[in-house]
């Protein structure tokens, strides 16, 4: 058996990369758009909002999508739907390479949205179904490289497209790779997902094991939820609402070309590789994930204050260093409510629904945001739009400081009614008789 080691290692190392670069490659076809947006709103002659409109529909549909693939895609046959998705959303982006009229795009890009909703959770589950024990933490760090190395591609190719005026050839690209990693998927999948002489020496799927443990959920839980759902609503608002509209505030705003504002923009995701990390530091000393959040959210809006002051006094230098932290603090709130929650609660919840619950409020943030900050800056302008989302990270702010201060005086008040019962009973542990 020893021989054969190394041969199973190395499928299992193409597999994790080849799902890598499967989702790489769909997200450089997702934001082919977002990365286009400025150049497509100057070739349509359209508005913020109508332009913002298109995310909107990719949104809204991947949002709910995750959460019916998340249920149903044990069931798919995964060597025919993964290139299937990929080939239908590289059909997709080749439509937007022909440039259909823009009242069309909206329904394409929700199609779009619908079909990549299926690959997070399919790709997730197999590599859940057929890595060893020991490769499952170096699939996750892999795969969380998936997001820098799809908006690099995305944002760098279309800075690279937009120097010559032709942005319409970043969805050949993005079409072109997803129909490369689709046909190799088909053709090397049953290779290496084969499942003879596979280690079972650490749990594969948490999750089927956690079900036994999915009891009723009390009140609190209920609020625990209610509460963290509304934080990251409120966070992919903010994150996605600044990665969307970036480069045309970068345009309209500082005077930036659009090649150059794709660059600045490219940056961003590394930042929240940073706040991934400092989530997790930060978790060692705050254990509730309430207040965590409000801690984030807390720095959150001191940055927001300094956007603010950025645009007011157009100081490009402090705008892109407060993306930066932005960014940063973003993706921190994110990794603690769609990643550390699901995984530390998984005794006390399905650590599965956990996060598709999580994930599908983030995208109602996402959603509200494409439009929603396109139309009001149609209106009012970028200040009133960094006002908007300085108010709804405040909220938060405040959300979190009250649940906090609510559950450390529930904590004293259980402290104290458990001193005073220790204090009422005699050293046998029995309540004193009165005769």
């Amino acid at each position: 058996m020893e021989p054969e080691q190394p041969n199973r290692r190395k499928k299992q190392w193409l597999l994790i990369i080849l799902c890598c670069l499967a989702y790489s490659f769909a997200y450089a076809g997702r934001y082919s758009y977002n990365a286009n947006i400025a150049p497509i709103m100057a070739f349509y002659n359209v508005t913020r909002a109508d332009a913002g409109l298109v995310s909107t529909f990719f949104f809204f549909a991947y949002g709910v999508g995750q959460l019916f693939h998340a249920v149903f895609c044990k069931f798919y046959p995964k060597r025919y739907v993964i290139p299937g998705v990929l080939v239908l959303s590289a059909a997709i982006n080749l439509a937007l390479f022909f440039q259909p009229p823009f009242a069309v795009i909206k329904y394409l890009w929700l199609l779009n949205g619908i079909c990549q909703s299926l690959l997070w959770p399919t790709l997730i589950l197999t590599l859940g179904e057929t890595l060893d024990g020991a490769m499952m933490k170096r699939a996750v760090l892999t795969m969380s490289f998936s997001v820098l190395i799809g908006t690099f591609l995305a944002y760098g190719g279309s800075a690279l497209f937009n120097l010559g005026n032709a942005f319409q050839v970043s969805f050949l690209f993005g079409a072109i790779l997803m129909v490369a990693v689709g046909t190799v998927w088909f053709f090397s999948y049953r290779t290496l997902t084969a499942k003879a002489d596979i280690k079972t020496d650490e749990p594969l799927r948490p999750i089927e094991k956690q079900t036994a443990a999915g009891k009723a959920i009390a009140g609190a839980m209920v609020g625990l939820l209610i509460v963290c759902a509304l934080f990251a609503a409120v966070d992919n608002f903010v994150k996605d609402g600044l990665n969307t509209w970036t480069p045309v505030i970068l345009k309209e705003q500082f005077g930036f070309g659009d090649s150059v504002s794709m660059v600045m923009t490219l940056v961003l995701p590394f930042f929240g590789v940073f706040g991934s990390v400092l989530a997790l530091q930060t978790n060692r000393w705050i254990k509730d994930f309430r207040t965590l959040s409000g801690f984030f959210y807390l720095l959150l809006c001191a940055v927001l204050g300094m956007v603010m002051l950025s645009l007011r006094q157009n100081v490009v230098v402090l705008f892109l260093v407060c993306l930066g932290l932005i960014s940063c603090l973003a993706h921190g709130i994110n990794a603690v409510l769609t990643s550390i929650m699901p995984l530390a609660m998984r005794e006390k919840i399905n650590s599965g629904f956990l996060a598709g619950a999580m994930n599908a409020a983030c995208y109602i943030g996402s959603t509200a945001s494409a439009y929603g900050l396109g139309k009001i800056a149609d209106g009012n302008g970028w200040n009133t739009v960094i006002t908007v989302l300085l108010v709804a990270s405040v909220a938060a702010t405040v959300l979190a400081g009250t649940v906090t201060v609510a559950a450390w005086i529930r904590k004293k008040r259980q402290k104290r009614i458990g001193t005073l019962r220790k204090e009422s009973t005699n050293e046998s542990g029995t309540l004193p008789k009165f005769d």
